[in-house]
């Protein structure tokens, strides 16, 4: 499992750490079952402190994407397969979103935003993924 924090992004690092681990479900990278690394050693690695990382961890198992076995460490749920849907399409609404944002304040319109999407699909269906 490979988590990075990046402390220049503004964002909170124990939400770093939840949105990469959703990530890592939703792409299937991290399944049902899967050991996560205990707080401290996660905390040691990322140089963050472990408060941080038992933070990520709380709020993940709330969401009911980890479960805690007291003694026996930190596993991604069974429940993950329900989650990892709709988390896939958390991601991909918010990366159109950006793309949306960037296009119209680049000055396209609507009808052009849609037919340089439907170009992109075409052109990644067969094959030409310039």
């Amino acid at each position: 499992m490979y988590i990075k924090i990046n402390s220049d992004s503004g964002v909170a690092p124990y939400l770093q750490i939840v949105k990469q681990i959703k990530y890592l479900v939703a792409c299937g990278s991290l399944k049902a079952g899967d050991q996560l690394p205990p707080v401290r050693d996660l905390a040691m690695q990322l140089r963050i402190n472990p408060n941080t990382v038992a933070r990520a961890y709380r709020e993940l198992r709330y969401e009911k994407i980890l479960n805690t076995k007291w003694g026996g460490g930190t596993f991604i749920s069974d429940e993950v397969k329900q989650i990892a849907e709709s988390e896939r399409k958390k991601i991909i609404a918010e990366i159109f979103e950006q793309a949306i944002h960037k296009a119209i304040n680049l000055g396209f319109t609507e009808e052009e935003i849609t037919q340089l999407f439907v170009n992109r699909l075409k052109a990644h269906k067969g094959g030409n993924k310039k």
